[in-house]
């Protein structure tokens, strides 16, 4: 089917954030189990003695590094959100997903693979579903990210401005009651993280075979289509 009108979506930036984005999360998630439970490691053979090897310091190195890159990304992002001219979408993010009337439309309209909006209930940016799921991502990104810098400052004053940080945040370690706690928040949210991803990826096929306006390809291409050939 031929697209008679195409509408640039997605800039040069929100694509290249977008997809260094899900790479970052999927190193943080490999690495994030692996530091949590060693799955797999160099050993001597017939034992399980990690003996003169660095495994779980390589992976902690790379898992630090793709953070850096998140964090990165969702700084950006966020600037994106409240100051581009072409992206700025805050408004969609912080109250999009208030239109209730909205929400029976969509969730069916996505169980059954229908173009959203058969009902008049169209959004320019964002449905009801996206806004809120787009909003949660944010809000578990940032205590995702808060969680991390703790747990990669604890018990190591050895950098300069790491006590600093660690006073910082300390308020947030006694809200949840602990180090040991702050580590089961960061590895639930990292839960969600893997939700977030599935849903997203069936959302954008249920949209891209509902609507047939190239949702699935607009992410590579920035453009997506407005009106088909009859």
């Amino acid at each position: 089917m031929e697209c008679l009108k195409r509408k640039y979506e997605w800039t040069v930036g929100i694509r290249f954030l977008h997809w260094i984005t899900l790479v970052a999360i999927g190193v943080l998630t490999f690495t994030g189990f692996y530091i949590a439970e060693p799955f797999w490691f160099v050993h001597i053979p017939g034992t399980k003695e990690a003996y003169n090897t660095f495994s779980m310091a390589h992976v902690r190195l790379i898992h630090f590094i793709a953070a850096y890159v998140f964090i990165f990304a969702i700084i950006l992002r966020l600037y994106y959100a409240f100051f581009s001219r072409h992206d700025a979408d805050w408004k969609y993010f912080l109250f999009g997903w208030l239109d209730v009337r909205g929400w029976v439309a969509t969730l069916r309209n996505y169980l059954a693979f229908k173009p959203y909006g058969v009902e008049g209930t169209k959004s320019d940016k964002y449905n009801p579903v996206q806004s809120l799921a787009y909003f949660g991502f944010i809000v578990f990104s940032i205590l995702q990210i808060i969680t991390g810098i703790i747990l990669y400052t604890m018990g190591d004053n050895s950098i300069r401005g790491v006590s600093f940080i660690q006073k910082l945040l300390f308020p947030v370690v006694e809200a949840f009651g602990g180090y040991p706690n702050v580590r089961v928040a960061h590895h639930l949210v990292t839960w969600f993280f893997i939700i977030f991803v599935m849903a997203h990826v069936y959302m954008v096929i249920a949209h891209d075979i509902g609507e047939k306006n190239g949702s699935l390809s607009s992410m590579f291409t920035g453009y997506k289509c407005e009106e088909n050939e009859k």
